[in-house]
């Protein structure tokens, strides 16, 4: 049976991709510009600080990329922050807590930045959950490419093989399968499900997900461990 399980936050914890691109929109006002949800697709798995490179190189802005990562985060901070009441996507926490009491490790991997992780983890009362946070302050690659999965793995101590990996998107799974770990696809709400091909279940939803599915995808593929592809150095 898995022995660790890696969760994306945003589009599978808790609907944050919206909350990234509001953020990003209100920050690119001061320069008359607006991300389309179209762009904002291409840009969704990378840093806040690529985001910013990418940013000021199409726009022309006038600012450096930290300055610029800096007073966005601070944008999506405050808006987060000012919610009444911040809503997990169905089933979530409901998963998160039957793997907790089985034993099994928890991490997340993502692309945001920690003090966004622990707001987002410390409004939801899952603060003492997570065994491993990488966040995109920690590296510097982020999906498809699966080191952010290998350094969760490699904190857990365990091999690949034994991690399942839980997806938003094509990224997610192109980056578990390269990792060398099995993968159940949720899509993201802005995420079509055709487009997700490659993970050995997609779900509609985490309600979905429990015990009996992660038995099921375990004993279907072997419990001999897939190659491991890929390795941080």
């Amino acid at each position: 049976m898995f022995e660790g399980v890696i969760f994306d936050l945003d589009g599978l914890i808790v609907d944050g991709d919206t909350w990234q691109l509001w953020a990003w929109n209100e920050y690119l006002k001061r320069y008359e510009t607006q991300l389309s949800e179209e762009e904002w697709e291409q840009l969704v798995n990378l840093r806040a600080y690529d985001i910013a490179e990418v940013l000021r190189g199409r726009y022309n802005l006038p600012i450096d990329p930290l300055t610029i990562t800096e007073e966005r985060q601070v944008i999506l901070l405050e808006l987060v922050e000012g919610l009444e009441k911040l809503e997990a996507l169905p089933g979530a926490l409901d998963v998160i807590e039957m793997l907790k009491n089985n034993g099994i490790k928890l991490a997340i991997a993502t692309p945001a930045y920690k003090d966004y992780v622990w707001l987002i983890l410390e409004k939801l009362g899952l603060d003492e959950m997570f065994d491993v946070l990488v966040t995109g302050d920690i590296l510097t690659e982020t999906r498809p490419r699966p080191t952010p999965l290998i350094a969760c793995a490699e904190t857990f101590a365990l091999h690949p093989a034994n991690c399942l990996a839980l997806a938003k998107d094509r990224a997610g799974v192109e980056a578990a399968i390269t990792a060398g770990m099995r993968v159940i696809c949720v899509p993201a709400p802005t995420v079509p499900r055709w487009r997700v091909t490659g993970a050995d279940i997609v779900l509609f939803s985490l309600d979905a997900l429990n015990l009996t599915t992660l038995r099921s995808i375990w004993f279907a593929n072997g419990e001999e461990p897939r190659p491991q592809l890929y390795r941080i150095r």
